[in-house]
């Protein structure tokens, strides 16, 4: 016995729009803070290799504090 409600795959991907991407339905504000969080995120990496080499303490903690406020943005905003 077939059922009316079950589709099949290709009838399942014809309901959407093949022009959809991921950035439908975001606004400027939420690329912008996107991008910021992940250059945040992205400048941990040669802060922190930094301070490794140099033996900073200091430069590991602002390269921590980064990676933090960068966690912090993308928990708090979520777009």
């Amino acid at each position: 016995m077939k059922t009316s409600g079950a589709r099949t795959c290709s009838e399942a991907r014809s309901a959407y729009s093949p022009a959809m991407n991921r950035y439908d339905g975001r606004t400027s504000a939420d690329r912008r803070v996107r991008r910021i969080s992940v250059a945040l995120a992205a400048a941990v990496v040669p802060v922190g290799a930094l301070g490794v080499i140099a033996d900073s303490m200091w430069l590991l903690g602002v390269g921590a504090w980064l990676l933090i406020v960068a966690f912090l943005m993308e928990l708090v905003y979520r777009p």
